[in-house]
């Protein structure tokens, strides 16, 4: 729990919300905690007890000859939904051409059904149970075993499904080709030069979901996850990079303009969340990694700094599943700028306090920031009221764009418009008229601007 005898500026504890963060599990599992449970970020809340196995993606809109907007009534089933193999999953009447419906081509889930691109995903699943399965691959394509390798198309540690072709000889006319098919779906596991036969391995791995933050469970969502709950200070960046994690804060610069330094970041910042000013330095990110920190939230840095130090290759939609030993979140984004210093000085005020923090990024339609939380579990004081992206913009307040083309950029209201408008993704979605520092307007969906 907090320790709320530090003596917070009021400005601070002016900022302490009602969080609620909902946990959830991709597909249905197990539940592991109950409503009044008080949880710790590293609390397991819930888990899948088996690996969700291969993803069958079905053009449903297209074979259905339906436009993919209308896909959704056209679904028998929901997302989360278990189908078997052959299970009718969605129909749509075809006028004078009868009525049309899609078999699930395997047993699994219901993992996205998307309007947009008329796409079904359904996800196999492995249990603990299933054995891995080995077939004479040699004896179908009529080739001696330790010529086999040269026959195969897929290799050791690649997945495949049911009925893919993964050998073939010849490719001369299809009488004398000879192929092979995945009699499962799984793992190619072993390719045997001496038995010339293949094995594919069913693999299990356990999926957990943690709390993530420190509070109360207020909420059981059945067989996917809860609802966590706690008063705290939840502070979002521009852009970040790594996977959820926690530690306590440690501020390594005197203010808002300095720069963070390699010789700054010393042993004791092991395991800790270090808070720079205004830009980290390519040095700095290495020393960070070496030393193990769990955390870095600065001002700016250089996007090439972010790819050569933390080895990772930035995509434009969304980030967040870096496999690196470290989270970074950028204020205000890349180039050279200062951290704004009520945000620096809000960090600051917390030092020594324990903070959550997940780089999740993504700056398309319904963006996602980079957040960092500080939990004050217990906390009996007056709450302020949440702030939200989309509501309480007037003209003329100062808004920061996190969406592309303009992701970044700084501008003022310039129109509130009243009704919804269809953008680029043919959603209709309130928006806002932002006049850009250049003096040229553009229309950005509401969610997708910040105050400032």
């Amino acid at each position: 729990m907090a320790d709320f005898s530090v003596d917070l500026p009021d400005d601070v504890k002016k900022q302490i919300t009602l969080i609620r963060k909902t946990r959830k599990l991709p597909l249905p599992g197990e539940v592991l905690v109950n409503v009044g449970d008080i949880v710790k970020p590293d609390t397991p809340v819930a888990r899948i007890a088996v690996k969700p196995g291969i993803p069958w993606v079905v053009p449903a809109a297209r074979l259905l000859g339906i436009e993919p907007d209308k896909l959704s009534s056209a679904m028998l089933k929901e997302v989360g939904d278990r189908v078997k193999t052959k299970e009718v999953f969605a129909r749509a009447d075809q006028g004078l051409y009868g009525r049309k419906e899609l078999e699930s081509p395997t047993d699994g889930v219901i993992e996205a059904v998307s309007d947009r691109s008329g796409r079904v995903t359904i996800r196999e699943e492995f249990g603990r149970e299933d054995p891995p399965v080995t077939f004479d691959v040699a004896f179908q394509l009529k080739c001696r075993p330790e010529e086999l390798p040269q026959h195969m198309l897929r290799t050791v540690g690649q997945e495949v499904k049911k009925d893919q072709m993964i050998a073939k000889k010849g490719e001369g006319q299809a009488f004398f080709t000879k192929t092979a098919l995945a009699p499962v779906s799984g793992v190619i596991s072993e390719i045997n030069t001496k038995t010339g036969t293949v094995t594919i391995s069913r693999p299990f791995k356990e999926v957990v979901v943690y709390a993530y933050i420190e509070g109360e469970v207020v909420e059981i969502i059945e067989d996917r996850g809860c609802v966590i709950e706690t008063p705290g200070i939840k502070i979002n960046g521009i852009f970040g990079l790594g996977r959820e994690t926690h530690g306590e804060i440690k501020v390594l610069v005197d203010g808002p303009e300095q720069v963070l330094e390699a010789d700054m970041i010393t042993e004791d910042c092991k395991d800790k969340i270090i808070i720079g000013g205004s830009f980290a330095t390519n040095e700095a990110l290495d020393k960070a990694l070496e030393v193990g920190v769990k955390g870095v939230v600065t001002g700016t840095a250089n996007y090439f700094n972010l790819t050569q130090s933390l080895g990772v290759k930035l995509g434009i939609g969304i980030t967040g599943q870096e496999d690196i030993p470290i989270t970074v979140v950028l204020m205000e984004g890349f180039g050279h700028l200062n951290m704004r210093r009520s945000v620096w000085e809000t960090l600051a005020a917390l030092e020594g306090m324990t903070a959550s923090m997940n780089g999740a990024t993504q700056i398309r339609a319904g963006a996602i920031r980079p957040e960092i939380i500080v939990p004050f579990f217990g906390y009996t004081g007056e709450l302020a009221e949440p702030t939200f992206y989309d509501v309480d913009l007037r003209q003329g307040m100062p808004v920061r764009i996190v969406s592309e083309p303009y992701f970044g950029v700084v501008g003022e209201v310039a129109e509130i418009v009243k009704e919804p408008v269809m953008i680029e993704t043919e959603a209709k979605v309130p928006v806002v008229k932002v006049k850009l520092e250049n003096g040229d307007k553009v229309v950005v969906p509401r969610a997708n601007v910040e105050m400032i």
